[in-house]
């Protein structure tokens, strides 16, 4: 009996130990930082490590022994593999969005100069009859004509006010070539340059650790464009036309208008910020590698 309750405490002891120094392990990695580990496939060389010794790891200025260095080395590879993935995307969408800011300017440019040519003809147009028109009014043997002439320049602005507010949402314009960064996270064809690697891929359809909500950081995005009205329900004829514009790549070449070529820059933004968060994530790992 005595034998029995001596196994029971050493093996409740153990098991203590175990859960404490799992703990440990734990509260060394941010939650993020565990995420991106596990997406990139460092967690098993990281678990190694930490069963390693401290004086193995070089804790407290030590020299480490070839193992942990070994596994160190491994782990910032991987690491900086990352990193410089996250980079190549992040350009190819800032490229898209360099295409995007100079078809946008050159739109803007046109509709502005349209807007101000429209803006002198009615101003002159409606002038010069509404004073011929008055002029004419004072004989009785003109006033006929002096109201056909006003009638006839009161049509003209209100035509010219008409071509104006069509003037005001410009023209529209083909990206040219430029990626479509927008379409994979629609599950639509990617073209030229336009996929995104497995890691970031595995991250933008996971749920971040933080979170309370059970939505992965894609799903995120859709529900956020969707509240601010850059699409509708993605199952409607009207928001599946808009998302052909939005994610429309270089073989289709279609003519975007200002609207919609502002609608696609945000939500490539939008990406584009929930990507870099994952160099954030991996920072903190790196720290957490730290010898003390």
């Amino acid at each position: 009996m005595l034998k029995t309750n001596i196994f029971f405490t050493t093996f409740l002891s153990l098991l203590l130990i175990s859960v404490l120094l799992i703990s440990v392990q734990a509260q060394s990695l941010s939650p993020g930082a565990t995420e991106v580990a596990k997406e990139i496939g460092v967690t098993p060389l990281l678990e190694r490590l930490m069963k390693l010794s401290d004086s193995e790891r070089g804790a407290g200025g030590g020299v480490m022994s070839a193992e942990a260095l070994s596994l160190r080395q491994q782990i910032t590879e991987t690491v900086v593999s990352a990193s410089l993935e996250i980079d190549g995307t992040v350009a190819e969408i800032d490229s898209e969005l360099g295409q995007i800011a100079a078809v946008r300017s050159v739109l803007e440019a046109r509709r502005d100069r349209a807007l101000a040519i429209g803006t002198i003809a009615n101003i002159v147009a409606g002038g010069a009859t509404g004073v011929l028109g008055t002029a004419l009014q004072f004989k009785d043997t003109t006033a006929k004509a002096g109201n056909i002439i006003g009638v006839a320049g009161g049509g003209v602005a209100t035509f010219l006010s008409v071509i104006g507010i069509r003037q005001q949402r410009g023209g529209k314009q083909a990206l040219g070539i430029a990626p479509n960064m927008l379409a994979k996270i629609f599950d639509r064809p990617a073209e030229f340059h336009s996929e995104y690697p497995e890691e970031i891929w595995t991250y933008l359809n996971a749920i971040a650790p933080t979170e309370t909500s059970n939505e992965t950081r894609r799903a995120q995005l859709l529900k956020q464009w969707t509240a601010t009205g850059r699409i509708d329900d993605v199952t409607s004829p009207k928001s599946i036309k808009k998302l052909e514009l939005l994610t429309s790549g270089v073989s289709q070449q279609r003519k975007l208008s200002l609207e919609v070529l502002a609608d696609r820059a945000a939500m490539l933004n939008d990406v584009r910020a929930k990507i870099s968060l994952m160099k954030r994530d991996l920072s903190k790992l790196m720290l957490a590698l730290r010898t003390k």
